[in-house]
């Protein structure tokens, strides 16, 4: 993307206790808060990038903003810091959280503390009637269906599953969780992908013939956030100018 179209993209860095642990968020577009804004004005859609490991959110931000460019500055692109992995600077003002946001998550460090992580951000800073794109990269794959499986109430209109899950945790894959959202799901695999050989596409395409299920061609690696930030965002918002149209 050009560089001086990255420039223009405005970009808004915030500190919030989320589960009692300072968090950093990242948000794409000017709407910062979605209860403040005005009904004509606010966005009908949220995309909520949720990272691998490490789960520091400014690795994503090159690739928020050309996802944000390419589907027009329609929607507002967020990206969150994984819980343990950011601190507010001291020029920084941590934002007062309400009080079931800033209740401590028991074990929030652990895999399920992580999920209950992300859901007490969502809870408390994304209205009902706002939809919700969930990117997951990595772990953030397993994290972003264990949301849509523990909160069904989430608005989840769609979900784009970028690489493995790779947490001592995470031994079996969740059909049942794939089956029951397996319409609102795509899944992208990377072909060299150490972390997510082939055969896992392969099993996927087989048990699930009838999902979008997706072998990369192009050779971009995992951590793609190194290196294939424009080629992933094309990837992905051509699947979301196709598949939501009318949104």
């Amino acid at each position: 993307m050009d560089s001086k179209v990255q420039e223009e993209i405005p970009v808004h860095e915030e500190f919030f206790l989320c589960g009692g642990v300072e968090t950093q968020i990242i948000k794409c577009g000017p709407w910062t808060n979605l209860f403040d804004e005005q009904s004509i004005t606010k966005p009908k859609l949220l995309i909520f990038i949720i990272p691998g490991n490490p789960g520091f959110s400014p690795f994503y931000l090159p690739f928020a903003k050309s996802l944000y460019s390419l589907t027009k500055g329609r929607f507002p692109v967020w990206m969150i810091s994984h819980a343990g992995f950011a601190m507010a600077p001291k020029d920084k003002i941590l934002a007062a959280p309400d009080e079931t946001n800033a209740q401590e998550i028991e074990d929030v460090y652990g895999l399920n503390g992580q999920i209950e992580h992300k859901l007490a951000f969502l809870r408390a800073h994304v209205p009902k009637d706002v939809k919700l794109i969930l990117i997951g990269h990595s772990i953030g794959c397993y994290i972003s269906l264990r949301l849509m499986k523990h909160v069904p109430e989430l608005p989840v209109t769609n979900a784009a599953y970028l690489g493995s899950q790779e947490m001592v945790q995470v031994r079996k894959r969740d059909d049942e969780i794939i089956r029951e959202h397996l319409p609102k799901l795509t899944f992208y695999y990377g072909k060299t992908d150490s972390w997510c050989p082939v055969k896992y596409y392969e099993d996927m395409k087989k048990d699930f013939p009838e999902g979008d299920i997706r072998l990369c061609e192009k050779g971009i690696s995992h951590a793609f956030v190194l290196g294939f930030n424009q080629e992933v965002a094309t990837i992905v918002a051509d699947w979301m100018n196709n598949k939501l149209p009318k949104i």
